[in-house]
């Protein structure tokens, strides 16, 4: 098992972060590599601006030798309270992704378990993901459970 830490991202990840969130794109089948490009291209001054202003928190894992192993997002939005929950915010994680080299070591479990926790401090009382097909098993692992929520292409 290749020896890593996890850390939390900043603006100099950004990069790896964008080679992730394709790569995740990829490993699903979805889009073409004219797509991808430009879903990379208007994604980088987003991450730039939301790690610089809270509403987006990255952490890589990373190897002792410095390569990004993987990484994923909180990302913070507006919204209005509910019942059981009096904040006007909620988490979504996303880009949980690690390398194909590096998967089946532990990592992305300790990626969800750091992006968990650290929604836990900040007194979050629930934490939402769009589950891959790949991811299915290790978010139910997690505790994680299906949802009401439907979609509606436009």
């Amino acid at each position: 098992m290749p020896a890593f830490t996890v850390r939390k991202a900043g603006s100099a990840d950004i990069e790896a972060l964008l080679v992730h969130r394709r790569g995740m794109y990829e490993d699903m089948g979805e889009g073409d590599p004219t797509t991808l490009a430009g879903m990379i291209d208007t994604s980088r001054p987003y991450l730039s601006q939301a790690l610089s202003n809270g509403t987006c928190h990255a952490w890589v894992a990373q190897t002792v030798e410095g390569s990004v192993a993987g990484g994923g997002l909180v990302i913070i939005s507006p919204w209005l309270s509910h019942p059981y929950d009096q904040q006007c915010r909620r988490a979504t994680l996303l880009n949980i992704y690690v390398g194909p080299e590096f998967r089946r070591h532990g990592i992305a479990r300790q990626l969800m378990q750091t992006m968990v926790g650290w929604c836990r401090q900040q007194g979050f009382v629930h934490v939402s993901l769009h589950a891959s097909r790949m991811g299915r098993p290790l978010y139910e692992s997690l505790g994680f459970e299906p949802t009401t929520e439907m979609r509606l292409k436009l």
